[in-house]
């Protein structure tokens, strides 16, 4: 009787501390759901930050200058050009003067008479250079040039003729990325010849081009432009003027 009483009074105990053992599991339990609340969001770290400020933006506006849009050089800035093709061979040098406002010259050998392909010779064109920025809106620019200058050239067909060259011509430019630029040209490179076989003739000519720039200073372009050539004294004979070209920004 004894031990069966002894035993009972075990068996009692022991259930009680597994309950107890049952309410502390349940307890925890709840708490841990109490707690299960979403996680915060971690730090951001200093590197971090500036990576995300460094990030470039998904448009560009290119680069700060052109050598066929219509971008210019800023005071003070200037380019070396140089151009091979049709109707001659030349060298430039430009220079900001003013915000939107670049002055400077061309040198050329020609070996055709302003573009036209029924004649042609060897002979010097010297010309003035001036372009002035109307926009800049990052990634379309538009600037007008004026060249006035002269022209001595030996033809083939009628011997020596020279004249004065008064072209005026619109540039358009339209920045694809930070390295590539689109120009879009209309111009009108009049010019008067002097002599017998004389007279004012009126070039509308379409077309344009584009360059990669190697490094911020230096491009490297190609540019075509093709259309009448309407002569006081002649029919219109068509007018063809290409080249490819480098320009360097120093």
């Amino acid at each position: 009787m004894n031990t069966t009483l002894a035993l009972l009074l075990v068996l009692a105990a022991g259930g009680g501390k597994k309950g107890k053992a049952n309410e502390i599991d349940v307890t925890i339990d709840d708490t841990s759901v109490t707690k299960n609340e979403p996680a915060a969001p971690a730090p951001v770290s200093a590197a971090d930050a500036e990576v995300t400020k460094a990030a470039p933006s998904e448009t560009t506006s290119g680069q700060s200058w052109s050598a066929i849009g219509g971008k210019t050089l800023p005071p003070g800035a200037n380019t070396l050009t140089a151009e091979v093709g049709y109707p001659g061979i030349s060298g430039a040098y430009l220079r900001g003067v003013a915000p939107g406002i670049n002055i400077g010259a061309r040198v050329g050998f020609v070996y055709g008479v302003e573009g036209l392909f029924r004649e042609g010779g060897p002979g010097l064109k010297v010309q003035g250079l001036l372009k002035v920025r109307f926009v800049d809106a990052g990634q379309i620019s538009l600037a007008v040039g004026f060249e006035p200058g002269f022209f001595v050239i030996g033809s083939y067909l009628q011997g020596s003729r020279s004249g004065l060259a008064l072209p005026i011509g619109f540039r358009l430019g339209i920045a694809a990325s930070s390295a590539i630029a689109i120009g879009v040209h209309v111009d009108f490179p009049m010019w008067i010849e002097f002599g017998q076989f004389g007279g004012f003739n009126l070039p509308i000519l379409t077309g344009g081009g584009a360059e990669y720039f190697i490094t911020s200073e230096l491009t490297v372009f190609a540019r075509a432009r093709i259309g009448p050539t309407i002569r006081t004294l002649r029919p219109a004979e068509v007018t063809f003027d290409a080249a490819l070209g480098v320009s360097w920004r120093f």
